[in-house]
């Protein structure tokens, strides 16, 4: 992990779906020891660890978000704001062809993803600007005027 500046309280990440199994944490472990006897392959390989691995990072003007969708087409993802939450969810699709195949051992994870992220202001919707390269999505959520001016520098003596 690399230190870029100082550090903000606002940020408080939201788990991804079904990472954190929390009280059924037990119960999942399970479940997943019968899909391993039975199986040979794990029940998660269609969704463990499928949410994208995003950075956040803030200027004077906006907040950047940076998420990284390796192998997921820009059809299928879906960026949705509501007041301060941030959402960026869709699918990672399995090939056609790959489905008729018996595995030995998949790492590779396929299936819908979600992550959200609570921001310190409600960006205006029209202002937020998207780029989807090379399996990165960068949103951009601009600043308004009244959010940059409640930030106030205090001297140090």
């Amino acid at each position: 992990m690399t230190y870029s500046g100082p550090q903000t309280t606002w940020f408080r990440p939201m788990p991804a779906y079904g990472v954190n199994y929390g009280f059924f944490a037990p119960l999942h472990k399970e479940i997943e020891r019968v899909f391993d006897e039975f199986g040979g392959f794990s029940s998660g390989t269609a969704t463990r660890n499928a949410a994208p691995r995003m950075s956040v990072s803030e200027t004077d003007s906006s907040v950047e978000i940076e998420a990284e969708l390796p192998g997921v087409e820009e059809k299928d993802v879906e960026v949705a704001l509501n007041d301060d939450v941030l959402t960026i969810k869709g699918e990672k699709r399995m090939e056609r062809d790959d489905l008729q195949k018996d595995y030995y051992y998949q790492d590779r994870t396929f299936g819908r993803f979600a992550r959200s992220i609570t921001l310190p202001f409600e960006p205006d919707p029209k202002t937020v600007k998207t780029l989807f390269v090379k399996g990165v999505l960068k949103v951009t959520l601009p600043k308004s005027v009244g959010v940059k001016q409640h930030t106030v520098k205090i001297p140090v003596h």
